[in-house]
């Protein structure tokens, strides 16, 4: 069984693993030396284990097991999603998991943003805010639209997990000479954005 520490989040850096195009392009700029502020990443395996042992899996399946996946009716999945959204939200992360996500939480700003790599996401103030929208970006796999994107292109309902960062939420678009640099390395235009005092948070393809 995979240990708690490991599915716990942990600081960007230079040996991070990378399966996101955003995550390996903050990482490969701070292995060129630019200034990447700290990006604080909740795994894909945190979520993987948040299902596994809360027994999620069984029970969505058990919720969408009457629906045809190869032809969905859009007003089944209109009265499944919230439901499923419920599922989630009335299970919980293991204490142990939760006092060590606040901990990690530690050394960033008093606002931070939680997004998925490439999205937007939401800014809330850390310690509690975060860990509610960090269950509710996990939550959001399963609204209408987000179901009916995986049944078009999948037939299927199941998800991949994906890691969730957060960082500091003061950022600002970075210097024309910043971003000029940035895409050079990357070897594709990009925009920075960037907390002045910390380095760079985000990595937005053009």
């Amino acid at each position: 069984m995979t240990s708690l520490q490991q599915v716990t989040p942990a600081f960007l850096d230079t040996s991070t693993p990378a399966h996101d195009p955003e995550l390996q392009a903050l990482i490969t700029l701070k292995q060129a030396g630019l200034r990447v502020a700290p990006v604080l990443i909740a795994p894909a395996e945190m979520e993987e284990r948040f299902y596994r042992l809360n027994n999620l899996p069984e029970q969505l399946n058990a919720l969408f097991k009457h629906l045809d996946l190869r032809d969905p009716d859009e007003d089944d999945i209109e009265e499944l999603a919230p439901r499923a959204i419920a599922l989630l939200k009335t299970h919980y992360l293991l204490d142990e998991t939760i006092d060590l996500f606040y901990e990690s939480l530690t050394p960033l700003p008093s606002r931070v943003r939680v997004r998925r790599p490439g999205e937007d996401g939401v800014s809330v103030l850390k310690g509690r805010p975060a860990l509610i929208a960090l269950k509710q970006l996990w939550a959001d796999a399963w609204t209408f639209e987000a179901l009916m994107t995986r049944l078009t292109r999948e037939t299927s309902i199941a998800l991949e997990a994906r890691p969730v960062l957060i960082h500091s939420d003061n950022l600002v678009v970075a210097s024309v000479t910043h971003n000029e640099q940035a895409s050079r390395l990357l070897g594709r235009p990009v925009s920075l954005r960037q907390d002045d005092a910390l380095g760079i948070s985000r990595v937005i393809f053009l």
